[in-house]
């Protein structure tokens, strides 16, 4: 069979992305754009190497360069082993995918340790966008639920005088951040955020319940540690949240979150946890 290198290199950076993408989203973590097709066409220059020179295809190999893949996508990422062990399944069964539609159609698509387009280059993409599907879309966060990831998070919140440990759960949905800053947002329940705000702003809180009043409420010298962050939930077309800038937010293992503060709506987690917080 005649290999055209180009093809083959071509061919291997786009399931090399598919897969580094379904992990991240099977695993509900974010890659940042250059680093994805940095790690993609590292897979690509790896099949095309593997192709001239047949020694690096064997196993051992293969598995070192996944994790090289795994480790220029995610490297640094708390979940890095997570989503590295994602990869790993998720490129197998592309690979189980990749065979099964060679051998239905009696062509090869499997070359060397990379994938070659042996049938027309419609079924290969056929065969991205199905793999990626069920395991990127249709089961996007699934992983963050499951055993191999602690999902929900303690954090140590301090604000003028007053200090709160707080239980909150890691939810891929949440990306609201402040307006001013771009600092990510956490949404405590009323009951947790009450906790740590003084007695005028429960005050002003309790008789509004509406954050823009609050904050219109409140006197100058303590509104400036206040904000409003406009939201959408489903149910709702758009609202607004009080938000306040805690003096620290530290996680158990003693680093710090910058980060701001939300005061969401009563009855978040029902009592399993305290609150939001993003990935």
């Amino acid at each position: 069979m005649v290999v055209y290198l180009d093809v083959l290199f071509a061919v291997n950076v786009l399931m090399d992305g598919a897969s580094l993408l379904a992990a991240a989203a099977l695993g509900g973590v974010r890659v940042g754009r250059v680093r994805w097709l940095a790690a993609a066409v590292l897979g690509g220059g790896y099949a095309v190497l593997a192709a001239v020179v047949p020694m690096f295809a064997a196993f051992p190999l293969r598995v070192l360069m996944g994790v090289g893949l795994c480790a220029a996508a995610f490297g640094g990422k708390p979940a890095f082993a997570r989503v590295c062990a994602l990869y790993f399944v998720v490129a197998a069964s592309f690979a189980g995918l990749a065979a099964a539609l060679g051998a239905a159609t009696g062509r090869k698509l499997l070359f060397g340790a990379g994938y070659y387009v042996a049938v027309p280059f419609r079924v290969l993409l056929l065969a991205a966008a199905v793999g990626y599907a069920l395991s990127g879309i249709l089961l996007r966060g699934d992983a963050l639920h499951g055993p191999l990831r602690r999902e929900v998070e303690r954090l140590t919140i301090r604000f003028d005088g007053h200090a709160r440990e707080v239980r909150l759960l890691h939810d891929t949905g949440n990306s609201l951040a402040e307006p001013i800053s771009g600092r990510p947002v956490l949404v405590l329940g009323r009951e947790a955020a009450c906790s740590l705000l003084d007695e005028e702003v429960k005050r002003a809180w309790m008789q509004t319940k509406d954050a823009a009043a609050c904050l219109a409420a409140l006197p100058s010298e303590t509104a400036g540690r206040f904000g409003l962050l406009p939201y959408r939930a489903v149910g709702v077309e758009s609202g607004l949240l009080l938000y306040f800038r805690p003096d620290s937010v530290q996680r158990a293992d003693g680093t710090t979150l910058d980060c701001v503060c939300a005061v969401g709506p009563d009855g978040i987690g029902q009592g399993a946890y305290d609150g939001l917080i993003g990935v």
